[in-house]
């Protein structure tokens, strides 16, 4: 090595020892920012305090103080909730139709987008075009055409439809998402080699794109069951029968029921969000590196 670059990598470690304080300084928690992390976080939590509080408090103490903290705690309200408003049941049809919407909206995403990435031109850009719009467009606008059509093909009041439904109706903006993935996620060696030695489309797709896909596909995957499990309006309109509720409906028709207090109704609502904030705090990374993934290769 010559003195010059001995004398360059000098330079360069010196700066970099240089900068490593400050580095360390800018990572330390400072009080400031301790404090109003700690400020958003109770701003973010309270809602949630206050509405376990409430569901879990006597009705006694309700009916006496429905703002103070439960002195003590009662899951009677829980077991009001799971018995008239059968939240077993909507569980059960909430996991049928979000479990088919998310295997159908990963399916159609992925192929969709790994087609736009190997087809370029005016009719791909507007067929790209045309899903972005479907997807800024607001339900109410094609929802009711969309019921008299499902009406006159008697495919309402079926969990399957539904389930294909969220399917669907999710796929246009992840077609998107998984697309900018590919654009810069996929080498493009690796498709072109496959092309090369005689994979068909599909094949490539199938055995490169999707394998790679994975972080992206589980965004996907994590947000459409965020989406469809919260759904109201769609489960309302497509299905009629009491027994076909998903969990959501169940719930909302409890708080309409006489003798169904504002307690019983956080019980229901508690149970109806367990489960997308379980798969959301499973899933948070997931969704994190699915997103930004594409961005940078």
């Amino acid at each position: 090595m010559s003195a010059v670059n001995a004398r360059q990598v000098g330079l360069s470690v010196g700066a970099d020892d240089a900068r490593a304080p400050r580095l360390r300084r800018r990572r330390t928690w400072s009080p400031i920012r301790l404090s109003i992390a700690i400020v958003l976080a109770a701003t973010y939590l309270m809602p949630f305090a206050f509405m376990f509080a409430t569901a879990l408090k006597p009705a006694d103490q309700f009916l006496t103080d429905p703002s103070a903290w439960p002195r003590s705690l009662s899951l009677e309200h829980f077991r009001y909730a799971w018995r008239n408003a059968e939240l077993g049941n909507g569980l059960r049809q909430s996991a049928i139709a979000v479990g088919i919407g998310v295997v159908l909206c990963c399916a159609i995403c992925s192929m969709a987008a790994f087609w736009f990435l190997r087809h370029r031109g005016r009719v791909a850009s507007a067929l790209l075009a045309g899903f972005g719009s479907l997807w800024i467009l607001p339900q109410v606008v094609w929802l009711i055409p969309f019921f008299l059509v499902l009406t006159t093909l008697n495919l309402t009041n079926n969990i399957f439809v539904l389930g294909v439904v969220y399917g669907t109706v999710f796929a246009p903006g992840f077609i998107w998402l998984l697309w900018a993935y590919f654009l810069q996620g996929l080498p493009p060696d690796i498709i072109e080699a496959a092309e090369i030695d005689g994979a068909s489309l599909f094949q490539q797709y199938l055995r490169i794109a999707l394998p790679l896909s994975k972080p992206a596909l589980g965004a996907v995957a994590a947000l459409t069951f965020v989406f469809s499990w919260g759904d109201l309006l769609l489960a309302v309109v497509l299905l009629s029968d009491p027994d076909q509720f998903t969990v959501v409906p169940a719930t909302a028709i409890l708080s309409g029921r006489l003798g169904s207090g504002v307690q019983a109704t956080t019980a229901a609502a508690i149970i109806t969000m367990i489960p997308p904030m379980v798969i959301f705090l499973i899933a948070q990374k997931a969704i994190v590196r699915g997103i930004t993934g594409g961005f940078s290769k």
